[in-house]
């Protein structure tokens, strides 16, 4: 915890994780409740499922050049484009009602969060030294958490109590105010391109990017079908307060993120995320077997630990690991592996859904973590922990 008070006593770091903190708040008042919404509005449980996942999809086919654009023009600059591309998504949400109107702008929000999320991270492990950088990334996804956290929580009250517009509104404010922090509170963080950039694609084959990014996309497509298909699992069985998974998540995620630095020094950021994704496993499973409003607090809480501990870990391990000048790169594509997650959890279970049913989705959720997990843990321990030249 000594690294604390030197982090926090930079300007630039309080800046971004304020920043972050807010633009995560506005984007998630709207995700728990946008199924709701849509379901509201006519579409089925698959044009959901597509609805929700094709963000991830405008993400991932942007990743390479949000990552490009944080090693080259600086990660001030890629996040302040996000920050743009972000409201303006937000705003769409107020005219678009149709299934194909809203997934292009469910595809737009995908693009303007690869910009933003690559600034972001990258402009956060910039702040301080290397040997600093995972602690700035646990602090400042800390921060991501509490703002997650704060927006799960009150989206389905607020929605429930105001309705969609306000709430569209309220999302707005938040995320202006952060565009307005970063214009006049940042300063330039420095470019990493010149002498040992590896072109993008060499950074991606290695495979101390490669298994991690497999991690997280394992992590993420748990989490998608979560906060995709809780609320509508809720609906059909007729369990009332559903939220309670949202809650929980959101306390045991920040507890996580406390203390992910602790765990790491313990037990090394291989064995971490192998723990974090067995949470989220068995959160899936318990989902599966017998959805309750007990169960829901206990899932939320086991995924709330998972996902809170494997993101910092598995950023912090690439930070390490890759050259600094790749380093935008490398971030760029551990996010794009959990934008793939988020993407496959709720367009293809969507499918599942339809087809097969609630129970399906969670069982099959917790497969595909477990099956990603054995394979990270598998090529990373021995020499494969040694980078590659590549990275």
């Amino acid at each position: 915890m000594s690294l604390l008070p030197s982090l926090f006593a930079n300007r630039q770091f309080q800046i971004i994780v304020i920043v972050q903190m807010l633009m995560v708040f506005s984007n998630n008042l709207l995700n728990p409740v946008l199924p709701v919404h849509f379901q509201s509005i006519g579409l089925n449980e698959s044009q959901i499922g597509f609805a929700m996942g094709i963000v991830s999809l405008g993400a991932l086919l942007l990743r390479p050049w949000s990552g490009m654009s944080a090693d080259v023009r600086g990660s001030r600059f890629t996040l302040l484009v996000g920050q743009f591309l972000m409201w303006t998504g937000f705003a769409a949400y107020l005219w678009v009602t149709g299934f194909w109107p809203l997934l292009f702008v469910r595809f737009y929000q995908g693009v303007a969060m690869s910009f933003y999320g690559t600034g972001a991270v990258t402009f956060a492990s910039t702040v301080g030294t290397r040997e600093t950088a995972t602690a700035a990334i646990a602090y400042f996804s800390l921060f991501t958490m509490i703002g997650l956290g704060a927006g799960t929580s009150a989206g389905p009250f607020l929605y429930q109590a105001v309705g969609f517009t306000p709430l569209i509104a309220v999302s707005l404010t938040a995320a202006a105010c952060a565009a307005a922090v970063t214009w006049f509170g940042t300063k330039p963080a420095p470019a990493r391109a010149g002498e040992g950039r590896a072109p993008f694609r060499a950074v991606l084959a290695a495979k101390i990017v490669l298994a991690p990014s497999v991690c997280l996309f394992a992590s993420n497509f748990t989490l998608g079908t979560m906060f995709t298909f809780v609320p509508l699992l809720a609906l059909a069985r007729g369990i009332g307060g559903y939220s309670v998974f949202f809650v929980s998540f959101s306390l045991a995620v920040v507890l996580a993120r406390l203390g992910v630095r602790a765990v790491n020094d313990w037990f090394g950021p291989v064995k971490t995320s192998v723990g974090a994704s067995i949470l989220n496993a068995a959160s899936a499973l318990l989902l599966a077997a017998a959805p309750s409003p007990a169960v829901f607090a206990v899932a939320g809480v086991l995924v709330g630990f998972g996902f809170g501990t494997i993101y910092p870990t598995l950023a912090g391990y690439l930070v390490q690991n890759v050259r600094e000048a790749n380093k935008g790169s490398a971030l760029s594509i551990l996010s794009g592996a959990g934008d793939i997650g988020n993407a496959l959890g709720a367009s293809v279970l969507g499918v599942v859904a339809h087809a097969f049913g609630f129970t399906a989705v969670f069982s099959a959720a917790a497969a595909v973590i477990l099956v990603c997990a054995f394979y990270f843990h598998t090529a990373l321990v021995g020499p494969a922990r040694t980078p590659t030249p590549s990275a």
